[in-house]
């Protein structure tokens, strides 16, 4: 591996570990670019992901042979790059691991480069060790032991067990450690997804489609959005989880006349929206340059039936009321379904976060209520799991909007799906409140 990539990868782990800059995939596409060969891009972010993954099981390997500790967050992070490649990349020889640890160590304190190659080799010597102790944990704090194991914060794995046992909670902490696939969304606008799949071929991209929407597609190697069939407008990117909401409700979506989505960036339910209703979409983000994007991806994407604006959800919007069949309200979260992606998250949340997600939902929800027609729809979703958050935002929802109800709510299961962990609850507008 060459040093550029591990250092990429340190600054990025040391930036994030320091809140300098909490957008995590913003500042890993800054250091992305300027890695040329695609291997080490690949490097790159397998590291980077990685040790923000398994961050709690190599503090453990680490601690249990530095009996002190590691004060200097900059050496521990050096320690936890060589030691993930030590338990995780086998295709790096032990040897290399140990001396460009040992080189880019030698560049932030050169001090510590005897004690960062001590480390290193303890590791390595005390594997067995090491691995028989965390069993002990096991035999006496099982959530101590899944909390190291899986490398988790323990109240996070308390939180998702109130909601759905521990045995389903360690199902789905396993599988939000594994790596995702590329996934795309054929745009049935420009191609049917027959003619799609033959460009794919012909390309040579490998794939294989999602089992719940065959619209979905997983793209198994290869950069696909350096294609020309991302510049076509052929495809855009979005998770399995994220089109169920229209997926499953196609028929409302079809037959409605005005759709409004309040919190619309990335974009993927505006342009699924966009693929079938005979309506019109109103698309909103708070954020100009987001709003830009989206902008960007409806010409691309061949849409003239979306009108973009930027809107501040948690503000009553005075032109909107009553003027909506659907309401798309993909909300503010927690964002615990989407760990496989953007492993951070599990350590930048607490639970004083959650509830105060719940109360942002809720408020934008307030104003969702007053922007549908009677008869008409909220969609409410996240990209989150837990009740507080979901089942427990829809059942105050309702609690506070005697004119709502719920028509249904589901949880996708990420271990289920094999996708993103997610939430939706359909909440029909009967008529209103009478006084």
């Amino acid at each position: 591996m060459k040093i550029n990539t591990r250092r990429s990868a340190f600054l990025v782990i040391s930036e994030i570990e320091n809140k300098k800059n909490p957008n995590a995939d913003t500042l890993m596409e800054k250091y992305h670019r300027t890695l040329k060969d695609p291997k080490d891009r690949k490097l790159f972010v397998e590291i980077v992901h990685g040790v923000l993954k398994f961050k709690n099981l190599l503090d453990y390997y680490i601690n249990f042979v530095a009996t002190k500790g590691v004060k200097d967050k900059r050496i521990l992070n050096v320690l936890r790059i060589a030691t993930y490649e030590l338990m995780f990349l086998d295709r790096i020889p032990e040897y290399a691991t140990v001396d460009e640890a040992c080189s880019l160590v030698e560049s932030i304190n050169k001090h510590q480069k005897g004690f960062v190659n001590a480390v290193l080799r303890n590791i390595i010597r005390k594997k067995d060790e090491i691995e028989k102790a965390l069993e002990r944990v096991k035999e006496t704090n099982l959530k101590d032991f899944l909390s190291i194991k899986l490398s988790y914060p323990k109240f996070l794995i308390e939180y998702l067990e109130q909601s759905y046992g521990l045995e389903k909670t360690i199902k789905i902490l396993e599988f939000l450690n594994t790596k995702p696939l590329q996934s795309i969304k054929i745009n049935t606008k420009k191609i049917d997804r027959e003619d799609f799949l033959k460009k794919l071929e012909l390309n040579g991209y490998k794939y294989t489609l999602a089992e719940e929407n065959s619209e979905i597609v997983y793209i198994l190697s290869g950069n696909i959005k350096d294609s020309d069939l991302y510049r076509e407008g052929y495809f855009y990117f979005q998770d399995l989880a994220s089109s169920l909401v229209v997926k499953w409700n196609k028929e409302d979506f079809e037959s409605a006349g005005a759709i409004l989505d309040l919190c619309a960036a990335p974009g993927g339910k505006t342009f699924n929206c966009a693929e079938i209703t005979k309506g019109f979409i109103i698309s909103c983000d708070v954020n100009k340059s987001k709003v830009d994007l989206l902008r960007n991806n409806l010409v691309r994407l061949g849409f003239d039936n979306v009108v973009p604006a930027q809107s501040d959800a948690t503000i009553l919007n005075e032109d909107f009321i009553d003027k909506f069949d659907i309401v798309i309200a993909d909300l503010p979260c927690a964002g615990f379904g989407t760990i496989r992606k953007k492993p951070d998250i599990k350590w930048n949340k607490t639970l004083e976060d959650i509830e105060s997600l719940h109360e942002l939902q809720l408020r934008i929800l307030d104003n969702a209520a007053k922007y549908v027609k009677d008869g008409g729809i909220i969609f409410y979703s996240t990209c989150t799991l837990g009740h507080k958050e979901n089942e427990d935002t829809a059942k105050d929802f309702v609690k506070r909007h005697k004119e709502f109800s719920i028509v249904y709510q589901k949880t996708i299961f990420p271990d289920e799906y094999q996708c993103d962990g997610f939430f939706i609850a359909k909440l029909r507008k009967e008529g209103k409140e009478e006084a």
